[in-house]
Parts: structure tokens; sequence; C-alpha cells
């Protein structure tokens, strides 16, 4: 498999699109953690990544936004969600037969940081970097950041993902 800094560049890159929106039209109730679909209805997760790998996405992204000690609101930890959201990206990807990149989506943590919240920098640091060091060791081919308003927690995610990875 090429490396994605090998094509950056040299040809389009496509990513995926809305993953809960996906999930809601596959049948995820409100009050439902999307999370817990990973393992729950896997084949569910396999096909929502095939349907975009068909449509042509280089890039599909895990179903992990909320997938971080502060925001899981699961009966599973994040290790085992994040590594069973891995698994059916990259069963899709086998299943397709095409090079297709597996993202581990990290999304906010949902709290607010300090000084505005309660949250301080290094524990949203530590949730990151719990989450991302999973998908690394799981197989996550790179790491997709999203949805996050805090300047300063975005900044805690992107050191965490630069010292995992």
């Amino acid at each position: 498999m090429s490396a994605l800094r090998d094509i950056i560049g040299k040809k389009i890159i496509f990513s995926d699109g809305a993953m809960g929106t996906a999930l809601q039209s596959a049948g995820l109730e409100t009050g439902t953690a999307p999370e817990d679909w990973n393992i729950t209805h896997s084949d569910t997760l396999v096909n929502i990544h095939l349907s975009y790998i068909d449509a042509g996405s280089d890039i599909i992204t895990t179903n992990t936004f909320g997938a971080n000690i502060y925001k899981l609101e699961s009966q599973y930890g994040v290790e085992e969600v994040v590594k069973a959201a891995i698994d059916n990206a990259k069963e899709a990807v086998k299943r397709s037969g095409r090079e297709c990149f597996v993202a581990l989506d990290v999304g906010p943590t949902g709290r607010l940081l300090a000084p505005m919240g309660d949250l301080s920098f290094d524990d949203a640091y530590s949730a990151f970097r719990q989450e991302i060091e999973i998908g690394v060791q799981y197989g996550a081919d790179l790491i997709f950041i999203e949805t996050m308003t805090d300047i300063y927690e975005m900044k805690a995610a992107v050191l965490a993902a630069k010292e995992c990875c």
C-alpha cells in the first residue's frame, strides 16, 4: 500500500462522508451511542464503509468520533470500541479489493477546557493520547481530527497525535 504522503499532490484524494447520518439512515436511534454499533452492528458499519469506498473514497473514517473517556457513553471501553471500529473499516477495505486508507476519527471531548470549563489541557491531552495510541496499535493509517471549536482542545489532540505516531 502506498503511503498517503506519496500520493498527496499527485492525485485528488477523496474522503468519505457523514458517518452519523449514515448510521441514522441505518436505524440508529436517538440516545444510542453510535460507537456501540462498532460492536453490536459491525456488518452495518462494514457496509457503510463499503458504500463510501464504492463511491470512490480513498480515505474512510472510523466510527470513533466520540470514543474518548469523556464523551464515550457506551457499555464498552475506549479500547474495545476503537479496535472494533478499525477492524470494521479494515474489513471493508479488504472486501473492496481497493487501496484505501483508514483514518481514526478523533472528535472533541464534549467538555470545556479551563478556564471556561473544568477540564485541564493535560487531561484533554491524555484522553486524546489514549484514543490515538489505541488507534495506532490496531492499525489506523492516519488520524483525522474534526469538529473542534476550541483551538486549545485541538492543540491537545494535535500534540497527542504528533507524539504517538
